[in-house]
């Protein structure tokens, strides 16, 4: 049975597609009502023309960094042995091409990756736990602290497949109740990994990934957990099924897939959109269609889109970009890019790239191209020749860039507002919203459950708080699209307002936090209060 949910996300996949020929079409002709900029535009809508309201321009912010959701700079850390104590010293005072820079102040997210065994050493026993003294849990704990002290949220991923790995990555304890698997060998050392399809590991990978979204499945902790863990380097591709071939492939994919959906509904989860998802190959371009199912009935399901080759040409090509585009509007989408230098340098040219500068421009552009709401700050042992290193010395002004134009930025650049009333009437406001960036804001996303909404309040003077709070319901803040602004007309009814001057502002709230703002106005500082409100004007109702 096709539920409501898959039938809205296989309707939005209509209409961009529809979109797409439809903005071919608009580059030809006018467009009149619409502005991208700072400077006025034609305005025709009958609504602006309120008796006895006045209009007001907003002037955005632009190259702050916001700490939104979904969005921004990914910093990358790891728990494994290659993970030093000292990580936080490291990256607060991080040598970069203008001076000693925080690297923190540049992201919004610390993305903690790590083995299955790291985070689950033994049955029942968990990282986050005090009791469990491993390198591992040392490292978690350090590196969940100091996220929290710089206010960045955290990510996750999860790795079960051992192959490339110099120690196992599934528990001893899952081999030992009986699942099955396959040996490799990384360099000296024999490793084990269990089938994917084997009812064993997926009892006990289910256990463990539900004692973990009983601990982070917060928003206000986590920002997404990212992929399945399983196949080559956990990037679901090269699985080895227990069968010999991939018969089964769907039957995997409906397990992981159900309960990931199940037990993470708060906050994000993500699938890797890549042409040989949960196959046995490693790239292939002969059963594209399969795979690109694959992403439709994941979306469907409630998960976002990541892809970890971004800059790799031999890997990201027409189909990935296919998959971008078509998806661009439906659910986030977050790159990582596939060229490490400190163990790929002789590699780049075969990508046309000269040196990790232009490896950096590359993935920068092809990010620009899919829509991504975020882009990765890798991490290496050798921090001065690590991924956040080139960034920061080789492309300082791209992490500038990102942050000033890619994900999403959205502010209100006009508006008519009334300035007298009396208490008890009805007004009505006019608010044109525009997206500065190139991604967008995805409140659709089932995890959040529709709590974001646009807000209008009228603030006390002295203090700036909201007195009254008035939802604009008609305003879906998932289809603000750059270049494309939306506007609404909203009416009021003052009802039980006293007399006295007021101050409207708008904001972004979190409907399930007493209206409280969820999502940050890109305003310049002028306009914003010290909760988040954007005030446009004064009002004095009699």
């Amino acid at each position: 049975m096709i539920t409501i949910n898959e039938i809205y996300f296989l309707n939005k996949i209509i209409k961009n597609s529809i979109k797409t020929l439809s903005m071919c079409l608009l580059a030809t002709t006018s467009f009149i009502g619409t502005a991208c900029s700072d400077d006025d535009a034609p305005i025709t809508d009958y609504s602006w023309n309120i008796e006895g309201n006045t209009t007001v321009n907003i002037m955005p912010e632009r190259y702050q960094l916001q700490r939104n959701l979904m969005s921004g700079w990914v910093i990358y850390a790891g728990i494994g042995s290659g993970m030093m104590m000292d990580f936080w010293d490291l990256y607060d005072n991080f040598e970069s091409s203008e001076g000693t820079v925080k690297v923190s102040d540049y992201g919004n997210t610390l993305y903690v990756r790590g083995l299955w065994s790291n985070f689950n050493p033994e049955k029942g026993k968990y990282v986050w736990d005090e009791s469990v003294q491993t390198e591992p849990a040392k490292r978690f704990r350090m590196l969940v602290e100091g996220a929290k002290e710089r206010n960045l949220k955290l990510a996750f991923t999860f790795v079960c497949d051992s192959r490339d790995k110099h120690e196992d990555a599934c528990p001893d304890y899952v081999k030992e109740a009986g699942a099955e698997g396959f040996t490799t060998t990384t360099g000296s050392v024999n490793v084990w990994t269990p089938y994917p399809d084997d009812p064993i590991f997926q009892r006990e990978y289910e256990e463990f990934l539900t004692a973990f979204a009983a601990k982070y499945n917060d928003p206000d902790v986590t920002q997404f957990v990212s992929g399945f863990g399983l196949g080559k380097w956990g990037e679901t591709h090269t699985l080895k099924y227990s069968t010999g071939d991939e018969a089964p492939r769907q039957a995997v994919f409906e397990w992981i897939t159900d309960v990931m959906s199940r037990l993470f509904t708060k906050v994000p989860i993500m699938i890797n959109y890549h042409r040989c998802l949960l196959s046995g190959k490693e790239f292939s371009d002969t059963d594209t269609d399969v795979a690109a199912d694959m992403v439709k009935r994941a979306v469907a399901k409630g998960f976002c889109l990541r892809h970890d080759a971004f800059g790799m040409k031999q890997y990201y090509k027409d189909w990935e970009r296919g998959i971008s585009t078509t998806y661009h509007g439906i659910v986030p989408i977050t790159m990582e890019g596939g060229w490490v230098e400190s163990s790929h340098g002789g590699s780049i040219a075969g990508d046309g790239y000269k040196n990790f500068a232009e490896v950096r421009q590359g993935e920068y552009d092809e990010a620009k191209g899919g829509y991504v709401n975020m882009m990765d700050l890798r991490f290496d042992t050798n921090v001065n020749k690590g991924e956040t290193h080139s960034w920061f010395n080789t492309a300082f002004h791209l992490v500038k860039e990102f942050i000033a134009e890619g994900g999403y930025r959205l502010y209100p650049d006009r508006l008519s507002i009334p300035t007298i009333a009396r208490s008890g009437s009805s007004v009505s406001l006019t608010h044109r919203w525009s997206n500065l960036g190139w991604g967008y804001c995805p409140t659709n996303l089932p995890q959040y459950g529709d709590k974001y909404k646009l807000a209008i309040a009228l603030l006390d003077k002295n203090t700036e708080e909201p007195v009254r709070i008035y939802i604009e319901d008609k305003a879906n803040i998932a289809t603000w699209m750059k270049g494309a602004p939306k506007t609404y007309t909203t009416n009021i009814k003052l009802t039980d307002v006293a007399a006295g001057n007021y101050i409207w502002a708008v904001g972004l709230v979190d409907t399930t936090k007493e209206n409280a703002i969820g999502i940050l106005i890109s305003a310049r500082d002028e306009y914003q209060t010290s909760k988040g409100w954007v005030k446009v004007g004064d009002i004095t109702i009699q």
